[in-house]
């Protein structure tokens, strides 16, 4: 079981990684298209679709290493007023509402990617980037998400049974 969660994990550090390249790319993108459109007036002109497909990436392959690091947004108000037994309660549910929803997203994801694949879709903009760039994305991030909320399922409930 440890050689799993290795290899998960360095998967899921990979997935970041490639979204901290992409980010970086575009602040480099945008910093010189910034100088090329004052200096130069010729502004990179798919710099804007990049742009969007960038964040596409960034978001779906860095949520996992996210959760992992228990990064995303808890309404603490909400947290620190229940008692400790009750909080691991409601974290078992939200990791449970998460591995579900994950799972039907990466699902019904893998398949659009599949048909984008298979019939050639391309997006309507200057690059004719084929969709399934687009949309692979998501069923890979929703993947290691969906085991990621059953890592942290796994580790609430042990948690759990050692409060009283």
């Amino acid at each position: 079981m440890r050689t799993i969660n290795r290899i998960i994990d360095t998967c899921m550090a990979a997935l970041s990684g490639i979204a901290a390249l992409a980010l970086g790319f575009l602040l480099l993108g945008i910093c010189y298209s910034t100088f090329s459109r004052f200096l130069f007036n010729k502004p990179i002109t798919s710099l804007v679709e990049y742009s969007t497909y960038s964040l596409i990436y960034i978001t779906f392959l860095s949520a996992p290493q996210i959760l992992k690091a228990r990064g995303h947004i808890y309404i603490d108000m909400i947290t620190n007023m229940l008692p400790q037994k009750s909080n691991r309660i409601l974290g078992i549910g939200v990791n449970l509402v998460g591995a579900i929803i994950s799972a039907v997203i990466f699902y019904y994801g893998s398949l659009v990617a599949k048909d984008n694949y298979l019939f050639k879709v391309k997006v309507m903009d200057s690059m004719g980037t084929p969709q399934f760039m687009l949309t692979v994305v998501i069923p890979i991030g929703m993947f290691f998400l969906t085991i990621q909320f059953i890592r942290n399922l796994y580790e609430d409930y042990r948690q759990l049974k050692e409060v009283k």
